[in-house]
């Protein structure tokens, strides 16, 4: 069973677009459409340039297209996460598909890069860090016993306080791996349990965190605000955009929330007192939705308001990034003056005792 399940897995592997190509692919593949090509024809033509099965999976899409499913059956086909599926999805509503591909192409982009680049901080400390533990347990084996069996004709405090001393700064990195490990689990122990509550639940959870919470108002405002503004700019009402938002199946939470924004102006209130009622965006949203119902171009507002937030998720990470690798460089610092410690006070006991 679990040699058919890493079979299955390769083979898959094989008939999907891997991730670091999948900016690439919506890249071309916008440029294709906008030149006039179908989108089978288009997609048919970049294919063998992304995936190895190419042959396979263009039958597969053909068959796809013949029993009537949507495109977004063929990103999925694809490989392509839900966060993409959803954009897909509505732009077959509001026709607006070579600009949607277009605008997640540069989107991937920007988080391919960002990946990129948190593996190049990474690679480095990671590196080092394996070195060091390494020699502390080469430590920890040789030099440790050595150094107590010189020091054990002393029984007094002070060389029992330097081998303990000893001993405890040896352990550093294992009480690191074992602190991290146990974040680790903490943590993912937590989303697995938040995310089996309903919506209305983890939306009240993240939003007591302080930090988390701004990210995720982030993330899931410039959804919102995106698909929106694209199906009313598209022409229609926002009775008809809600409905879209409400029938779709890709993100759950924007579901929710649109279910409980149609309500709130289907019994009158307007979209801005909607906004400031649910409390589930940034402060400033609510004076862009504001401006965009007094100027009469609220989906070309929402839409400026995604790429304004777009701008602002890049600055915080670069922004989080540069700080990554200094703290990583100070943790071994920090481990490098333990080894130096570790080494230097039984040699000191030992000058005390000749």
């Amino acid at each position: 069973m679990l040699f058919q399940k890493i079979h299955n897995y390769f083979a898959k592997k094989e008939e999907t677009i891997p991730l670091n190509g999948q900016s690439s692919f919506l890249k071309r593949l916008s440029e294709l459409l906008k030149e006039g090509y179908t989108f089978h024809e288009a997609v048919s033509m970049l294919l063998p340039f992304y995936v190895k099965k190419s042959d396979f999976v263009i039958q597969k899409m053909t068959d796809v297209h013949k029993n009537g499913s949507s495109v977004t059956e063929v990103f999925k086909l694809l490989g392509f996460p839900n966060r993409l599926l959803l954009p897909i999805n509505l732009a077959t509503i509001h026709g607006q598909l070579q600009e949607t591909v277009s605008i997640l192409g540069v989107q991937s982009a920007v988080f391919e890069s960002a990946r990129k680049r948190l593996n190049s901080l990474l690679v480095y400390p990671l590196f080092l860090f394996v070195v060091i533990f390494l020699l502390f347990t080469v430590f920890r084996i040789y030099f440790l016993p050595n150094m107590e069996s010189l020091l054990g004709t002393r029984t007094n405090l002070d060389s029992e306080s330097s081998i303990i001393w000893t001993n405890v700064l040896l352990h550093l990195p294992n009480y690191f791996l074992i602190g991290i490990a146990t974040a680790v689990v903490i943590i993912l122990v937590v989303i697995f349990g938040v995310r089996k509550k309903n919506i209305k639940v983890q939306l009240t959870f993240w939003g007591k965190l302080p930090v988390l919470n701004s990210w995720y108002q982030l993330f899931f405002t410039r959804v919102f605000s995106r698909e929106l503004g694209g199906l009313i700019e598209s022409g229609l009402s926002i009775q008809r955009a809600f409905d879209a938002l409400v029938f779709q199946e890709e993100h759950i939470t924007l579901q929710f929330i649109a279910q409980q924004m149609r309500e709130k102006i289907v019994h009158g209130e307007s979209f801005s007192e909607a906004v400031l009622l649910l409390n589930y965006f940034p402060t400033d949203f609510h004076q862009f939705v504001i401006h965009g119902e007094n100027s009469g171009y609220l989906g070309r507002e929402l839409t400026l308001y995604s790429e304004f937030l777009t701008e602002r998720i890049e600055t915080k990470i670069s922004k989080y990034l540069s700080v990554l690798q200094p703290t990583l460089f100070l943790i071994l610092a920090i481990f490098i003056i333990g080894a130096y410690l570790a080494i230097l006070l039984p040699i000191y006991e030992m000058i005390n005792i000749v």
